[in-house]
């Protein structure tokens, strides 16, 4: 089901993308692209899906979380790539009941960004109106559904085992810096 669904939902998101544009003229290639990133996506998070079901080990649910992050990629690629923090953040503030509430916060604060940098964008292109609306609410659900679908890669292992705290610490930071980067670069645009 997984590569059937990431198709419909590639469909979804390139007729989203037709919505929201000023210029609604597209490309096979491009439709082809993002059709095909979807469905690799789908396949990604159904190996992490069954995988999380089914495995005895650690290393196994590891290496089907990682195809699930790597498969994930070609939905942020070009246009895509200011939605990554929402995905990330919000994927992360859903799955990681064991972190802190505060820092479950501060991802749900980080995904919230491009969602508002984006619904500023569509009113500034269409004003206030039911275009507006219906390019917020497909933006909406499109990449709830990502970040639902994405619950297998995002969610912990929890047989235990964590990383020491200086390792976790010095990751947080080398992955926090070039998101919190590109959202600034965008918002001040």
């Amino acid at each position: 089901m997984g590569p059937l669904a990431g198709a419909v939902l590639g469909v979804v998101a390139r007729a989203w993308m037709r919505l929201i544009s000023d210029d609604p003229e597209f490309s096979w290639s491009g439709t082809i692209f993002i059709i095909g990133g979807f469905t690799l996506f789908g396949i990604g998070q159904s190996i992490a899906t069954a995988t999380r079901r089914r495995a005895r080990r650690r290393w196994t649910l590891t290496i089907a979380r990682v195809v699930g992050a790597i498969t994930m990629m070609p939905l942020f690629v070009a246009a895509g790539s200011v939605m990554l923090p929402t995905v990330l953040g919000g994927g992360l503030a859903l799955t990681r009941t064991n972190w802190n509430r505060v820092v479950r916060w501060i991802c749900l604060a980080v995904a919230l960004l491009p969602v508002l940098f984006v619904t500023k964008d569509l009113i500034d292109s269409f004003g206030w109106s039911l275009h507006a609306l219906a390019g917020v609410i497909g933006m909406l659900a499109i990449y709830g559904t990502i970040i639902t679908a994405a619950k297998a890669t995002f969610a912990p292992q929890l047989d235990g085992w964590r990383l020491r705290r200086w390792i976790r610490n010095t990751i947080l930071v080398v992955l926090s810096l070039p998101v919190l980067m590109l959202v600034a670069g965008n918002i001040l645009k």
